[in-house]
């Protein structure tokens, strides 16, 4: 049944919202709006097919999406819409199948419940029709739902799980890279778990020269303090600004030209791996490269340099220059590209192999189950990588080639230099098994992939990646690029027309339906529908907006009112009051007390009403209150000197004195 697997691309759609119940709601229109266009063509009415969007729901097995909150919470959003889709059908096919006997019963329950609802037979029949109709159609609907309801709770559980099967699968690609960052994630952690001097830090320009400035640890201020937490540094860094210089994604920055044509000229011709872009898997081939051509890599940085008028590096190529003398940096880089070599190369070989159009994704709970087992083999004996006599026979998961044996070569000889990599090896594959369980959760033995039969993991046949839909979206912004003027609707016309087989499909087509196809294609490109959808996202927006500035005023507005409110009150300086005051009252004299500037703890300090009380009073004995002044009453002392005589206030009247 393999062969007849196909993938057809239903265009790219905006949605005005981002939730998950918007994309769901976007979804049922996608699949309402290619029906409708296909039932009103001759080729729709010949082909005597009626299905609505409740059937198609009923049909759907799956999604394959990458590993979001928001992709999970969407695929499980469709399959309770898939469940109630179940029902409704059930509940259709029972009312068509059984006698009228049988199933008036049901809708004469709900008749009267209607109508009850409605406010009694008079005030339903006082109800204009149109009223009535909309009214009675979701009766049925719900006297059905209702009937499918109960034959779907007499079904055994064999027979449910039948029919409400949907699975969700993650994107493989996104597997293994989350597998990365779960890895390189502990391996920064293990320099400071273990005290160990680590990589060198990699400072932006701005950062570099803040640091450079401090000559000593008790020189630091917020400034340097600030630099060091956001100044990043390691293998991962140093691969990224490799990337920048070497094969940045702007064609117009970097050493692009140069560096390929001074490698090709040393007898390397090489492209950098695009980290630049993030692409899957380029920060452990790039660090690889560094690896294998250490010294080269070197080398052709001084050229950079000494090229220039000034003989200086830029700061980005300073930076990598320093990483790729630093023993930390070279360990991490290592440790990437020895993890490339023995988990993400195997397991990419096989989830993006030659055939790999034909694999079904449901089908690879071994392969992830062999990923965990040999992540599990280089903890308990990481020597399988980095002794001199490792191999990728027991090295590497599938036990085939290295992918680049020249890097693992050049990263066994530099291994007696990098005394931590034993260590860092098994950090790293320790925090990448971690993110290879949580992301493989769908294959867990007893889950719903691996209690499906052959048959319904065929049904709900998908891809092993998400390929198609990542790289529809790198299409259309290069599209884009090239075309700016293009709709939307014109870009999903023409690579529909390409990736759908459109012109094998249109082969059968006669003369009314080439005629109906012309008269569409005028309606379409009449009713201005790249303006409709412009539209519709612009008035979103604005009522998204507008909304907020309501609530942004009415925050204002309440604000306003207390302090009003606030002012009103009057300050009480009695602790014996104070000390009965309670409830909103105490409240209300701490917040005028606040209002009005009193030098009070930070209110996270005092929740409590005891402490609400004692802050008070110890306001009242500490300070006085002049002329909206908070006055120390110490400091009134002094400047008075011990023989004055203090108003209640706590100052000094002039008749007093």
């Amino acid at each position: 049944m393999s062969g007849l697997h196909c993938s057809r691309f239903l265009g790219l759609h905006s949605s005005v919202d981002q939730s998950s119940e918007q994309e769901v709601e976007d979804w049922e229109d996608i699949l309402a709006d290619t029906l409708k266009m296909f039932q009103k063509s001759p080729l729709g009415k010949r082909s005597k097919n009626f299905d609505r969007v409740l059937d198609l729901m009923v049909k759907w097995m799956g999604m394959n999406t990458d590993h979001c909150s928001k992709a999970k919470k969407t695929s499980r959003l469709l399959s309770e819409k898939k469940s109630d889709a179940v029902v409704q059908c059930l509940g259709e096919d029972e009312v068509f199948d059984k006698s009228s006997e049988e199933t008036d019963a049901v809708f004469e329950k709900f008749r009267i419940e209607m109508i009850d609802n409605a406010g009694g037979l008079e005030t339903w029949n006082a109800l204009e029709k149109h009223e009535q109709s909309i009214r009675i159609a979701v009766m049925i609907k719900e006297a059905t739902k209702a009937i499918g309801e109960n034959l779907f709770s007499d079904l055994s559980a064999e027979e449910q799980w039948e029919l409400e099967f949907f699975i969700w699968v993650g994107c493989g690609c996104h597997k293994d890279s989350n597998s990365v960052l779960g890895g390189d994630t502990a391996m920064r952690a293990w320099w400071i778990k273990t005290d160990t001097p680590g990589p060198i830090l990699l400072a932006n320009r701005d950062n570099s020269v803040v640091l450079n400035s401090v000559e000593s640890a008790s020189q630091t201020n917020e400034a340097t303090d600030h630099a060091l937490n956001v100044t990043s540094c390691g293998g991962v860094k140093a691969a990224s600004i490799a990337g920048a210089i070497f094969n940045h994604k702007d064609d117009k920055k970097g050493q692009q030209d140069t560096f390929r044509w001074w490698f090709k000229q040393s007898g390397i011709p090489i492209n950098f791996p695009n980290t630049s872009s993030n692409r899957y898997g380029s920060n452990c081939a790039a660090a690889a490269v560094l690896i294998q051509y250490h010294d080269k890599f070197l080398r052709f940085l001084e050229f950079v340099r000494d090229r220039k008028d000034k003989r200086v590096f830029t700061n980005m190529e300073q930076n990598l220059y320093n990483a790729l003398r630093c023993k930390p940096t070279l360990t991490e880089l290592a440790t990437l590209a020895l993890y490339a070599q023995a988990i993400t190369h195997p397991y990419m070989r096989q989830i993006r192999k030659p055939n790999s159009k034909t694999t079904n994704m449901l089908d690879l709970g071994p392969l992830h189950l062999k990923v965990e087992q040999h992540i599990d083999k280089i903890i308990s004996n990481p020597e399988l990588l980095i002794s001199e006599n490792a191999t990728y026979t027991t090295g590497a998961m599938d036990g085939k080639e290295w992918e680049t044996p020249d890097a693992v070569a050049a990263i066994l000889k530099m291994a007696p230099e990098l005394p931590h990599l034993s260590n860092l090896v098994v950090e790293f594959f320790t925090g990448a098994r971690g993110k290879w369980i949580c992301f493989t959760s769908e294959f867990t033995p007893g889950g719903l992939i691996d209690e499906a039969t052959d048959s319904q993991k065929d049904l709900a046949w998908m891809p092993p990646t998400n390929d198609l839909n990542e790289g529809i979206l790198g299409v259309f912004r290069q599209f884009m690029r090239a075309k700016p003027g293009t709709s939307l609707h014109m870009f999903n016309a023409q690579l529909m027309c390409q990736n759908n087989g459109t012109e094998a499909f249109m082969e059968n087509f006669d003369e009314a339906d080439h005629a109906h196809l012309r008269q569409v294609a005028r309606e379409l490109d009449a009713s201005g529908l790249e303006n409709q959808r412009q539209a519709k996202l612009t008035e979103y927006a604005q009522k998204k907006t507008d909304e907020k500035m309501e609530e942004v005023n009415k925050a204002k507005q309440k604000k306003a009112d207390n302090v009003t409110r606030l002012a009103a009150v009057e300050l009480i300086f009695d602790q014996t009051i104070i000390e009965k005051t309670k409830g909103k009252k105490l409240q209300d004299q701490l917040d005028a007390l606040y209002q009005a500037g009193a030098p009070l703890p930070l209110k996270k300090f005092i929740t409590k009403a005891d402490e609400k009380r004692d802050a008070i009073k110890a306001l009242i004995a500490s300070y006085s209150f002049v002329d909206g002044n908070w006055i120390s009453k110490t400091a009134v002392n002094d400047d008075l000197g011990t023989g004055g005589i203090q108003n209640d206030e706590g100052v000094q009247s002039d008749e007093e004195e």
